[in-house]
């Protein structure tokens, strides 16, 4: 079998309905990025910091490859 994050331990599908990455690959390889979002109000502008797992897809391939026990795996919490 290939070595792509289809069959790597640390990808996930997220199903958390609160996170922003909902329904997409995950990869928790390495830690979440900060991304700051800038939002218009009534003062200028307001900034919302948001930390986010890289998203990645079945045939992505990386050096921090590691074999899956078992696939697909769901993540509820992010």
């Amino acid at each position: 079998m290939a070595a792509s994050c289809k069959t790597c331990m640390y990808s996930a599908v997220s199903l958390s309905p609160e996170s922003k990455q909902a329904g997409q690959m995950i990869c928790r390889a390495t830690p979440p990025q900060a991304a700051a979002i800038p939002i218009p109000t009534a003062q200028g502008v307001s900034v919302q910091i948001l930390t986010l797992w890289p998203i990645v897809t079945a045939a992505d391939i990386c050096a921090g490859y590691e074999q899956a026990e078992e696939k697909p795996k769901i993540i509820n919490g992010g």
